[in-house]
């Protein structure tokens, strides 16, 4: 009898057994925020196949599933892998071989830093990025000569921390062939010096040193994608929207998702051109790389003036910033990705360049379309045009350290106009939602630090003491949106990631401290522990 027992019961559980359903992989013990709809919390999940199969209770996770994997996250946080909605990867690995200027408090700071890198390991083309004049005694931009005689023979380019401005030596002046009074130059974009060039360029002309620049062979775009990758999966970053590629990077980064090497969720943005525009004629998308929109300036940069605003600069008279493109190049590039199919991306950053998106975009788009149209940065809006973004559906993509950043100095360049400057939460009330990103490399790709600024409004050193402008501010769920669900659905992924839910893909991030209810003196020093994209882990706290 109790043989017949034993039998029967040991058969109960074999039986128990095969009703389960198998997972690769299954977590418990966890504070999971799924960033559903509801905003709703679980401890538990399981993955099969890099997608989300269950959410639930632990019991109701582990009675239902088994697994050889099973991950105790002893009650740490768990969220949908973070997702930069504005960023440049591929600039990113290549600022990683640059000469770091970021912090500088001086020029001479920045000639140090050369000079021994280049001691160090010397350079045919010395580049370097991330110097802010505005973090000087003398915030006025040099001129070039301690460079010519440091480096009277070598070319010189060094990138604004915005990248719409380099100081550069007269060698690499000479190595673009570029002269004062050259007709090609448009008015402003060179800074003269007693007739002659004083190694400041901007916008479109600084861009244009790029063609000194030897450009990396594949191999090496792998190597500075690779770098890029491993910085991301660092900080909880799963998905990214890059904004603004040529064909070859692109055709690097298809090739290495095909290969299994280039994990992170890419959404890149086509840089303009004919080559790009000839390659695709139609959106193209794959599971880790969409290629849907077209990334188009207006302006440039607050930082150097390059920013186009209505009125005149406050603390320069004499301009109101630069036209980086004219309308009617604007309107034909939004028509072509109006018949294409393509989302619009624009980078606007003074209330000129908004204003004059917003009233391109409102000759392509009907009220209540579902288009998508995005405007980058979104940075200085006068009150005025503000009903636009909710009237043509129009998305603010926004990056929150750029205003505790530039808050220190804004003033000057904006005087009573910095009250409708980053207006976040003006801008969140307008449309509903809007995504979040960083825009690395010139802000740091910590998403922490994103979060950190929307909620508080304070830089790293935690000032100013009561925030600034406050009323822009962004509750935590917000801010956690903005960098997941909302980010997601900027690039028309909401239905496949950016949310814990079944069906989506098992993109996750886990932190050693929960940043929805951690203290605002914790926010910045919370660590990641793992990341994982389709259910593998790619990065690992040591």
């Amino acid at each position: 009898m109790k043989k017949i027992f034993f039998g029967l019961f040991l058969a109960s559980i074999l039986f128990s057994c095969n009703m389960k359903e198998r997972a690769d992989l299954i977590f418990i013990n966890g504070d999971i925020y799924t960033v559903d709809s509801a905003f709703t919390k679980c401890n538990a999940l399981a993955v099969k196949d890099g997608i989300i199969i269950a959410t639930g209770g632990d019991d109701e996770i582990l009675n239902a599933y088994q697994s050889k994997n099973i991950i105790d996250l002893e009650g740490k946080p768990l969220y949908p892998g973070f997702n930069d909605a504005h960023c440049h990867i591929a600039g990113l690995g290549m600022s990683l071989t640059r000469v770091d200027l970021r912090g500088a408090t001086s020029f001479d700071e920045i000639l140090s830093r050369l000079k021994k890198r280049q001691e160090e390991n010397p350079a045919k083309c010395l580049l370097g990025d991330g110097w802010d004049q505005n973090l000087w005694e003398d915030k006025n931009f040099p001129s070039n000569e301690k460079l010519n005689e440091l480096f009277p023979d070598v070319p010189v380019i060094l990138s604004r921390i915005d990248f719409h401005a380099v100081i550069v030596n007269d060698e690499a002046i000479k190595r673009l062939g570029i002269t004062p009074g050259d007709p090609s130059i448009i008015p402003g974009e060179a800074l003269m010096k007693n007739g002659k060039f004083q190694g400041v360029f901007l916008e479109n002309l600084a861009d244009r040193f790029k063609e000194i620049v030897p450009k990396p062979d594949g191999k090496e775009m792998r190597e500075i994608l690779l770098a890029a990758q491993d910085e991301c999966f660092k900080y909880g970053l799963t998905s990214l929207s890059d904004a603004g590629e040529e064909l070859d990077m692109i055709n690097v980064m298809d090739s290495m998702q095909g290969e299994g090497k280039l994990k992170i969720r890419l959404d890149v943005w086509l840089t303009p051109g004919e080559r790009n525009f000839a390659k695709f004629s139609k959106p193209y998308k794959n599971e880790r790389l969409s290629i849907s929109a077209i990334k188009l300036y207006a302006d440039g940069a607050l930082g150097s003036r390059g920013a186009l605003m209505i009125e005149p600069y406050s603390d320069m008279p004499n301009t109101r910033g630069i036209s980086v493109n004219t309308v009617q190049k604007l309107e034909e590039y939004c028509k072509w990705a109006f018949d294409h199919g393509f989302q619009v991306a624009t980078h606007c950053i003074g209330d000129g360049a908004n204003r004059e998106a917003l009233r391109i975009y409102a000759k392509f788009l009907p009220e209540g379309n579902n288009l998508r149209w995005r405007i980058e940065h979104s940075q200085i809006v006068k009150p005025a045009d503000m009903a636009m973004f909710g009237k043509y559906s129009i998305i603010p993509s926004i990056q929150p350290t750029h205003a505790t950043s530039d808050m220190l100095w804004a003033d000057e360049r904006l005087g009573e106009r910095i009250i409708y400057a980053y207006p976040y939460k003006e801008l969140l009330n307008e449309l509903g939602w809007l995504p979040a990103g960083t825009d690395f490399p010139i802000e740091q790709v910590n998403p922490v630090y994103t979060f950190f600024a929307a909620v508080y409004r304070k830089n790293l050193d935690f000032i100013p003491e009561g925030g600034f402008q406050m009323e822009n501010a962004l509750s935590k769920e917000e801010a956690l949106k903005a960098m997941t669900i909302w980010a997601a659905k900027a690039s028309f992924e909401e239905g496949a990631k950016g949310s814990i839910e079944k069906g989506k893909f098992a993109d996750f991030v886990v932190l050693d401290k929960d940043i929805m209810t951690a203290s605002e003196k914790e926010v910045p020093f919370i660590k990641v522990l793992r990341t994982f994209v389709g259910g593998e882990e790619v990065y690992k706290a040591e």
